[in-house]
């Protein structure tokens, strides 16, 4: 009964003070309400999901050189390149080819005027800077063979999505909604993700690689000290979280040994170096579980993003990369890792 009792009272002193805050909002003509009456943001975080490929269908490529000889051979004569007035507005790109023949800009027609759509004189394909990858290759929805709609274009990536309201994929998602699920998506459909949906990334994998490219500053196999001072420095500079400067005090007072907190930070460094892939390549026993967030730090006085990823049920950190970019090549190299 105290218990209850005693929820009783703790819900009934909040609700004066809300009444409080009130009376003093309107006597003061403004809102004086504290933070911590607003309701924290508990909201479900949608689980991993890993998606079929998408169906690529390459289109069949062309080439327009032999599509000029055989122009050449049909007609007796050669095929000239497009013949623009010399005053005119109108510009195509240098750097532009046809996607389907790859005939170069001195063939292509600006075929409607400068809004950005382009003729080839060679093969009569007509693309712009927008759908020339529709030309390359086709993307399809592994679930309904309908072609993907590019929908978002990003620095580092685009998305993809199927619109067919048909796909099985689709049908599948709404079916297994319940029924509040069902309210909240038609007032938040962007809160489920029940479209197929792919992203095409435009950057090289290769630099991101897990190897470290850094090398130390030290070579600590001919250093002066011997590996036991070495084991003395790490153990108050590390272990027991001594600043540089208190650690060569420190080794000079106790130990005789005299060094500069430089030098202390320069074999930290080091050795942090040439212990890391023992760390990151540990074979640990891991689950099946794992996640991961990101922060930021400051580095020598500017703001770095930290990404992490470790498993939820061992505690065990997998990776942890630094970078000065938010951005997803830091995300991809955290998940390489």
């Amino acid at each position: 009964m105290y218990p209850q009792f005693i929820t009783y009272l703790l819900q009934f002193i909040k609700f004066q003070e809300k009444i409080i805050y009130a009376l003093l909002g309107i006597l003061l003509g403004k809102s004086v309400a504290k933070a911590p009456f607003d309701e924290p943001v508990n909201k479900p975080y949608r689980k991993l999901q890993v998606d079929d490929m998408p169906v690529i269908e390459t289109l069949e490529k062309l080439d327009y050189k032999k599509l000029i000889n055989d122009y050449q051979v049909e007609h007796g004569k050669v095929l000239k390149p497009v013949a623009r007035r010399k005053n005119s507005v109108v510009t195509v790109p240098a750097t532009l080819t046809c996607p389907k023949c790859s005939a170069p800009s001195e063939y292509l027609y600006a075929n409607n005027g400068n809004i950005g759509q382009y003729k080839c004189k060679v093969c009569a394909c007509l693309f712009s800077k927008q759908n020339r990858f529709l030309k390359e290759a086709i993307i399809k929805c592994p679930h309904c063979l309908k072609t993907l709609e590019r929908i978002k274009e990003r620095k580092d990536f685009y998305v993809y999505k199927c619109k067919n309201n048909n796909c099985s994929f689709y049908k599948k998602n709404l079916r297994k909604m319940a029924k509040k699920e069902k309210q909240q998506f038609k007032n938040d459909p962007q809160a489920f993700k029940v479209r197929y949906i792919f992203r095409e990334f435009n950057f090289d994998f290769k630099p991101l690689a897990k190897e470290s490219p850094i090398s130390p500053k030290v070579d600590l196999s001919k250093i002066y000290v011997s590996p036991h001072t070495l084991g003395l420095i790490l153990t108050y500079h590390v272990n027991y979280g001594l600043s540089a400067r208190k650690t060569a005090a420190l080794m000079y007072d106790v130990h005789g040994v005299k060094i500069s907190h430089q030098t202390i930070l320069n074999y930290m460094n080091s050795v942090a170096l040439i212990t890391k892939p023992f760390v990151d390549h540990y074979p640990y026993e891991l689950s099946n579980s794992f996640c991961g967030d990101e922060t930021y730090i400051r580095v020598k006085g500017k703001w770095h993003y930290l990404f992490f990823f470790f498993d939820a049920v061992k505690k065990i950190i997998l990776s942890y990369p630094v970078s000065p970019n938010r951005d997803t090549p830091s995300a991809i190299k955290a998940l390489d890792q």
